[in-house]
């Protein structure tokens, strides 16, 4: 029994430590790719947390169109970003609400925006933690060229353990609902 309990824990620990390396790998450390001129840059929610961020790269000249998913309170009543519409050095900001209000639900109003306009290179804009699922979804959705631009946030141990978990619960739900 003492030893099946030791071949269990060793097999727990050695588990644990492979999603751990997953998460720095895929998580934490995620492929980014370079920035560049593209049809159309789409910075997804959620558009608080990475708005001054989104609108300098805008501010680049990286694109001559730049969606925003507008966010929203949870009475559904849209709330954020506060710039829709507004025209810009070089772009104009467009705000879009996803139905669902989900990365997947980003991934298929950019495909329609694609397919609507005849762009061949967006650029997806989020935070670093979701880069990796990002990049899978618009990847899975999206008929044209996908860049995924990150910016980076400080966050603590905890803060990334906390990133780990929800970004691999998400990423097994993605496996399973496969849409688009």
């Amino acid at each position: 029994m003492r030893r099946s309990l030791i071949t269990l824990g060793v097999f727990g620990l050695t588990l644990v430590l492979f999603w751990l390396g997953l998460c720095i790998r895929y998580v934490a450390h995620p492929r980014i790719d370079p920035v560049g001129h593209v049809d159309a840059m789409y910075v997804i929610g959620p558009v608080e947390t990475r708005w001054p961020e989104a609108l300098a790269r805008g501010d680049e000249g990286v694109a001559p169109v730049f969606l925003a998913t507008r966010s929203i309170d949870p009475a559904g009543r849209p709330f954020f970003p506060p710039n829709c519409g507004e025209q810009r050095a070089g772009y104009e900001v467009t705000c879009v609400t996803p139905d669902p209000y989900t990365t997947r639900g980003e991934a298929e109003v950019l495909a329609d925006q694609v397919r609507e306009h005849g762009w061949t290179h967006v650029a997806v804009f989020t935070s670093t933690p979701h880069v990796a699922r990002t990049r899978m979804l618009m990847e899975r959705c999206v008929p044209a060229q996908v860049s995924v631009w990150d910016y980076s946030v400080q966050r603590s141990w905890t803060g990334w353990l906390g990133e780990f978990v929800y970004q691999s619960a998400a990423w097994v739900k993605a496996q399973i609902i496969r849409d688009c």
